[in-house]
């Protein structure tokens, strides 16, 4: 296969582009890594926030429907109080 001058061009393009978006994901990582030790948490819970909120913004609903998954959860886990003790 032979590569005219447009082709090299487009497939250069296509390669600085990637790096590019590389470039922005390890900046990305970084950053939640950052935040993620300011807040003090790890940063996978980090990177669910932010999930949760582009899909919420993406869809609308999903924080209501996460809410319903994390209420009947709980409600299958006993409580404990202060004192450790399981509550039924």
């Amino acid at each position: 296969m032979e590569l005219d001058h447009k082709a090299r061009e487009v497939i250069e393009d296509i390669i600085n582009r990637r790096e590019g978006i590389n470039s922005i994901q390890a900046q990305l990582k970084e950053d939640i890594k950052a935040i993620a030790e300011y807040l003090a948490v790890k940063p996978a819970q980090v990177a669910r926030i932010i999930s949760l909120v582009e899909r919420e913004r993406a869809k609308g609903d999903v924080l209501e429907a996460e809410r319903g998954v994390i209420d009947a959860a709980e409600s299958m886990v006993p409580v404990k109080t202060a004192d450790e003790e399981v509550v039924s």
